[in-house]
C-alpha cells in the first residue's frame, strides 16, 4: 500500500508502506505536524514562521522555515501519485487529496452514532496526547482539542460496554483510558459497575478510593453522581447482571466460604499486573492454558494470583492440584480426585469417577509443576476437557503440555531496571526487580530502603540475576554479606545462593538445586547442548551453534532439534532480529552450563571452537566494512561482540598468533564503533605476544595501533608503529598498504598543526591509490587535501576537494566515507558563510552516520550542526546538539571531541549571559587540550579568541582569571559533569 501513515498521538511516527520514514529535525517535525493537522488549508508563509519560530527575528524564522520545508520534502517519498506539500510563493499546504492516514483526523471524523466495536477500532489509534514532548504554543491548544475529542467518545463507549454488559471490555479500556493520566470519573465508575458485576465488592472500594485519591491532586472531590454510585453499590441497592461472568441470581445468598484450596502465600506478591489480566483474559477464550518459563520465573506464585482474582468467577470453585511431589505418572488422576474429594467409584477407572464428577461442573482446575509428568498431564487435561462442557484447566510447567486446543503464555523475568535511572530514585521503585528484593530484603535488614546511595548495589543486584524472582528472594536471604558483597560474589552465584525458605519445595531452596532439577529432567543430548551452548556470550545463531556444538557426541544435523526443545522447556529463549532468529540464555541459566562444561573436561575443546568460529566471522566480515554490505555487517559485528570479546580473551590465553590475527580483523570495527581503547590494548597486546607475526599481519597491526592511538589523541603513541608499518610495508611492495599507512601519517600530522607534512603524506598516498586504481583510497585522499586547504584559509579549493570526494562516495555506494566527505564540506561552506548549505550538510553526515552506527562521526557531525545553529540565532538548539555530540564523545572516550564541546558550550554560554560558566568551560578546555596534545587551527583559534574576549568583556578580570583556572583544575570528567548540569539551566 503506497498510503502515508502518519501517527502524531501518543509518539511522532510517519510510514510509507509499513517502511519508516525519517524526518529528523524537530522544526521539521512540527512543520509537517502543523500542515497534516490541517490539511486542506493554505498557510501565509509569514505566519507559519511566526507561529513556528516565536521567539526569532524575521529573517531567521523565514530562513529556519524553508530549511524545514526542504527536509520534510527530502523526507517524504518521491514522485506519489499526488504531490503531499503544495507550494506557492506566498503560501504552504499540505495536499488533502494525497493518499494519506492520519489517526487524528480519524478520531475527529468519528460520529455519534458510531457502534461499540466501530469507536474501539479508532479509539484504539489514541495512544497518548497529541505529540508528547513537543512544547510549541499550537501543540498545547490542539492537544486540549484532540483530547477532549477523545474524552466525549471514550464516555459514549463506557456507556455502550456498559449497556452491552462487556465487563472485561471495560476493565481493560477503563484502566487504560486511567493510565493517560487525566482522571477520568467515568472510567473510575464504569470500573466500579464491572467489578461489581463480578462480584468483587473490595475492588469496587478499591477502585472509588482510587478515584478520590487521583482527583484530590486536582484539588477537586468525585461529583455526586460517582458518590451516589458506590453508596448504591456498596449498600447492594444496585444491581449490576454479569454478562460474561458467572451471576449469583438474584436473591440467592452468597456462600461465605469460597469454593477453593488455594494456597495462601506468606509473603506479599509484586507486580505481574499486566500477567494476571493476561492469565484472565486467556481463560476466558481458551480451557488450557499453560504458564511456561525456567525453573523460579514465578508460574507459581502467578498462577495463585490470577486463579485468587478468579475464584468467584466459578461457580464450583477453583482448585489446586500440587504435582511437584509425585513421581509416577498413574498417581495423577489419583491426586486430582483426592484434591476434589471424588471416591472411586466399584468396578470403574479412578479417571471415569472424575470425569463423571465433573461432568456438570463449572471450575477452574489449576496443575502446578507438570514438567516432570508432561505426558500424564497432558492426557489428563484431554480426558476432562472432552467430558465437561464448563471445566478450565490452569497448569504451570516449563515446557507445554503438547495438548490439542492448549494456549501458552510464557511468564517472563520480572522487568529488570534500567541504568540510566540510577539518579531517579521514583523510577528505580517502579521496578518489579527493585521492588521484590528490597521488599525480601528489608525482612532481614530492617529499615533497609533503596536510596541513592545503594541505589547501584541494588540495581546490579537484581539485573545480574536475571530478574529471576527465586534468585532475587535468595540473595535477600543472604544476611552475613553487605549488598556490596553480595553483588561482588555474583560469579560464584550458585554457592552464594543457598539460604532458602526450609518449608519450601526442596529444588527453591538453593539456586543450585533449581537448575538441577531442569538440568536432571533432560535427556543426555539436551544436557550435552546447554552445556556446550554456554560458550556463548550475548547469544548465538543456529549456524554458530551448529558450528560450534556439533561433532563427537553430537550430530551437527541433531543441533536444531535439540535446540528446539531447549527453547520449548524454556532454558534458551529465542528471538527474532531483522529476519534472522538468534538465541540466548539467562546469565544464570548460562554460568550453570558453564560449570558442567567444565566438570564434562569439554572447556578447552568447545572454546577453541569458539575461537575458530569467532576468527572466521571477523575475517570474513572485515573486507566488507568499506563495501556496500557494510551496514549489515557493521550490524552482524554488532550481535556478535560479546562472543567477539570472548574469544579474543581465549586467544590472548592460547593461541597469540590467533589472537594477532582477530584483533587485526576487528580494527576497522572497533574505530568506527568508537571502541577506541579497547581495540588499542587489544592490538598493542598481540603484537606484543608475537613479535615474529608475519610481516603482512604485523604491518597492518601496527597501522591500526597508531592509528587508534592518534584517535585518542595520543600522537607520541603514533610515531614508532606507523614507522615500522611504513618500513614493513615497502620491504613487501605493497602498494595499498603502504597508502593507508601514509593516510594515517598524515591525519596525525594534520591534527597537531604540522600542514605541510600531511600534504605531503596525503599526495603521496594518493599517486599510491591511483596507480593500483582504488576509487575508495583516492576519494579519501581528495577529502583529506580539503581538510588541509581549509586549515590553511583556501575555502575555494578546499570546497573543490570535498564536492568532488562527496561525489565518488555517492557513486561508490560507500556510506561510511560519504559520512566523513559530507561533515568536511559542512565545515568548507561554514567557513564560505554558506550556513544554510551547510546545515543541510551535516544533516545528512548525521542521518547516515546513524545508519551505519557510526558514533564518531555522529558526535562530531552534530557538533558542527551545533555550531552552525548556533550562528544562525538557535541558542537552546545548538545546546542541545553539544550536550548529544558530548554524551557520545565520553562514551567512546574521544577527548579531542569531547574539547570541541566544552568550547561550544562556554560560546553559547557567553552570549547567554552565563560568562562565569563560559570562563570555567574555556578554561577547562584548554587544559585538556594540552593534556591530549591536540591544537586548535588557525581559524578555529581565531574563533575561540573571539569567545574569550567576549567572555572578559563581561566579567571583572579578577573574577574571570578564577572561573579560567577552576576550570583548568577540573577532570575531564568534572568539566564533563559540569558542562552537561549547565546545558540543562
Amino acid at each position: 500500500m503506497d498510503m502515508l501513515e502518519v501517527r502524531l498521538l501518543g509518539s511522532f511516527e510517519v510510514k510509507h508502506k509499513k517502511k519508516p520514514i525519517n524526518i529528523s529535525s524537530r522544526p521539521a517535525q512540527s512543520l509537517f505536524a502543523y500542515l497534516i493537522l490541517s490539511a486542506g488549508t493554505a498557510h501565509r508563509r509569514e505566519k507559519l514562521a511566526g507561529i513556528l519560530w516565536p521567539d526569532s527575528l524575521e529573517e531567521t524564522a523565514r530562513d529556519n522555515l524553508r530549511h524545514a520545508l526542504w527536509r520534510v520534502r527530502k523526507a517524504l517519498p518521491a514522485k506519489p501519485t499526488a504531490e503531499y506539500i503544495v507550494t506557492d510563493d506566498l503560501s504552504i499546504a499540505f495536499n488533502a487529496s494525497s493518499e494519506y492516514w492520519l489517526d487524528a483526523s480519524a478520531l475527529e471524523k468519528v460520529g455519534e452514532d458510531s457502534s461499540t466495536d466501530e469507536l474501539i477500532s479508532v479509539l484504539s489509534t489514541y495512544q497518548g496526547e497529541l505529540l508528547p514532548g513537543f512544547y510549541d504554543e499550537w501543540v498545547g491548544l490542539e492537544r486540549e482539542h484532540l483530547y477532549s475529542i477523545f474524552e466525549h467518545h471514550m464516555a459514549r463507549l463506557m456507556s455502550l460496554l456498559q449497556d452491552e454488559k462487556r465487563w472485561l471490555d471495560i476493565l481493560n479500556w477503563g484502566e487504560g483510558w486511567i493510565k493517560l493520566g487525566q482522571k477520568p470519573e467515568p472510567a473510575y465508575r464504569a470500573l466500579m459497575s464491572a467489578h461489581a458485576a463480578k462480584g468483587d465488592m473490595s475492588k469496587v472500594a478499591a477502585t472509588y478510593e482510587r478515584c478520590v485519591k487521583s482527583l484530590k491532586e486536582f484539588g477537586v472531590e468525585p461529583s455526586e453522581q460517582t458518590r451516589a454510585l458506590y453508596e448504591r453499590l456498596k449498600a447492594g441497592k444496585e444491581t449490576v447482571e454479569t454478562g460474561s461472568t458467572v451471576a449469583v441470581p438474584l436473591g440467592e445468598k452468597r456462600d461465605e466460604s469460597p469454593k477453593t484450596n488455594l494456597p495462601i502465600p506468606l509473603t506479599s506478591f509484586i507486580g505481574r499486573e499486566r500477567e494476571i489480566e493476561e492469565v484472565k483474559l486467556l481463560l476466558s477464550s481458551t480451557r488450557l492454558l499453560t504458564l511456561t518459563g525456567s525453573g523460579g520465573i514465578g508460574k507459581t506464585r502467578l498462577a495463585i494470583q490470577a486463579a485468587n482474582d478468579l475464584i468467584k468467577s466459578y461457580k464450583d470453585g477453583v482448585w489446586w492440584v500440587e504435582l511437584a511431589p509425585l513421581i509416577d505418572d498413574a498417581l495423577v488422576p489419583q491426586v486430582v480426585a483426592q484434591v476434589l474429594g471424588v471416591r472411586e467409584s466399584p468396578g470403574e477407572p479412578l479417571i471415569e469417577s472424575v470425569k463423571n464428577f465433573l461432568r456438570e461442573k463449572q471450575l477452574l482446575l489449576v496443575l502446578d509443576n507438570c514438567e516432570h509428568l508432561i505426558a500424564a498431564c497432558a492426557q489428563l487435561a484431554d480426558d476432562l476437557l472432552t467430558h465437561s462442557a464448563e471445566v478450565r484447566i490452569l497448569t504451570t510447567s516449563r515446557e507445554r503440555l503438547g495438548s490439542m486446543g492448549e494456549t501458552s503464555l510464557r511468564v517472563p523475568v520480572l522487568s529488570v531496571p534500567v541504568l540510566a535511572h540510577l539518579s531517579q530514585i521514583q523510577n528505580l521503585k517502579k521496578s518489579e526487580c527493585i521492588q521484590l528484593f528490597v521488599e525480601r530484603a528489608a525482612a532481614s535488614r530492617p529499615g533497609l530502603v533503596l536510596t541513592q546511595q545503594n541505589a547501584f548495589t541494588v540495581t546490579q543486584i537484581c539485573r545480574r540475576l536475571d530478574g529471576i524472582p527465586l534468585a532475587l528472594e535468595l540473595a535477600a536471604r543472604v544476611t552475613v554479606l553487605s549488598l556490596e558483597e553480595i553483588a561482588a560474589r555474583l560469579d560464584d552465584r550458585f554457592t552464594l545462593l543457598t539460604q532458602g525458605n526450609r518449608t519450601a519445595l526442596p529444588r527453591h531452596q538453593t539456586l543450585r538445586a533449581l537448575i538441577d532439577w531442569s538440568h536432571d529432567l533432560l535427556p543426555e543430548p539436551e544436557r550435552i547442548l546447554w552445556r556446550r551452548l554456554s560458550v556463548f556470550i550475548g547469544g548465538w545463531t543456529l549456524n554458530a551453534a551448529r558450528s560450534v556444538c556439533g561433532g563427537d557426541e553430537l550430530n551437527p544435523g541433531q543441533v536444531m532439534e535439540l535446540l528446539s526443545h531447549l527453547v520449548d522447556k524454556s532454558l534458551v529463549i529465542g528471538e527474532e532480529r531483522d529476519g534472522t532468529t538468534r538465541y540466548r540464555m539467562l546469565e544464570t541459566i548460562r554460568q550453570y552450563g558453564q560449570e558442567k562444561l567444565q566438570a564434562a573436561g569439554e572447556n578447552r575443546k568447545i572454546r577453541t571452537r569458539h575461537l575458530a568460529y569467532s576468527l572466521e566471522l571477523a575475517e570474513q566480515a572485515e573486507p566488507k566494512l568499506l563495501t556496500e554490505e557494510q551496514k549489515t555487517v557493521f550490524a552482524e559485528l554488532d550481535a556478535e561482540y560479546g562472543n567477539l570479546r570472548s574469544a579474543l580473551d581465549w586467544a590472548t590465553e592460547t593461541d597469540a598468533a590467533k589472537a594477532l590475527r582477530l584483533a587485526v580483523a576487528l580494527g576497522q570495527f572497533w574505530e568506527v564503533r568508537g571502541y577506541i581503547g579497547e581495540g588499542r590494548i587489544a592490538i598493542e597486546r598481540a603484537l606484543g605476544q608475537v613479535p615474529d607475526a608475519p610481516k603482512r599481519v604485523r604491518a597492518t597491526g601496527l597501522r591500526w595501533q597508531a592509528q587508534l592511538a592518534g584517535r585518542q589523541g595520543d600522537y607520541a603513541g603514533v610515531k614508532e608503529p606507523i614507522e615500522e608499518s611504513l618500513n614493513l610495508w615497502r620491504e613487501l611492495g605493497d602498494k595499498r598498504g603502504l597508502a593507508n599507512t601514509l593516510s594515517i601519517l598524515g591525519d596525525t600530522c594534520l591534527l597537531q598543526a604540522d600542514y605541510a607534512a600531511a600534504q605531503a603524506s596525503y599526495e603521496e598516498s594518493l599517486v599510491l591509490f591511483q596507480e593500483i586504481g582504488d576509487k575508495r583510497g583516492i576519494a579519501t585522499m581528495v577529502t583529506n587535501l580539503g581538510n588541509v586547504a581549509n586549515y590553511t584559509g583556501d575555502y575555494a579549493a578546499a570546497r573543490q576537494y570535498q564536492e568532488a570526494s562527496v561525489a565518488i562516495f555517492r557513486e561508490l555506494g560507500d556510506k561510511l566515507g560519504l559520512v566523513i566527505a559530507l561533515n568536511n564540506l559542512g565545515v568548507v561552506a561554514e567557513q564560505q558563510g554558506d550556513n544554510f548549505a551547510a546545515r543541510r550538510f551535516y544533516e545528512e553526515s548525521i542521518a547516515t552516520a546513524h545508519e551505519l552506527g557510526e558514533k564518531n562521526m555522529v558526535a562530531y557531525a552534530l557538533n558542527s550542526l551545533a555550531h552552525v545553529v548556533f550562528l544562525q540565532g538557535e541558542p537552546i538548539e545548538a545546546r542541545r546538539y553539544y550536550r548529544e555530540s558530548l554524551v557520545v564523545f565520553q562514551e567512546i572516550g574521544e577527548k579531542r571531541g569531547i574539547a570541541y564541546c566544552l568550547e561550544g558550550f562556554a560560546k553559547v554560554a557567553a552570549r547567554s549571559g552565563d560568562a562565569s560558566s563560559a570562563a570555567r568551560l574555556l578554561g577547562a578546555a584548554e587544559a585538556l587540550r594540552q593534556a591530549v596534545g591536540a591544537p586548535l587551527t588557525g581559524t578555529e583559534l581565531s574563533e575561540l579568541d573571539q569567545d574569550v574576549v567576549v567572555t572578559r568583556e563581561r566579567l571583572d578580570e579578577g573574577i574571570f582569571d578564577a572561573a579560567w583556572e577552576e576550570g583548568r583544575a577540573m577532570t575531564m570528567q568534572q568539566a564533563i559533569d559540569f558542562a552537561l548540569k549547565e546545558s540543562k539551566r
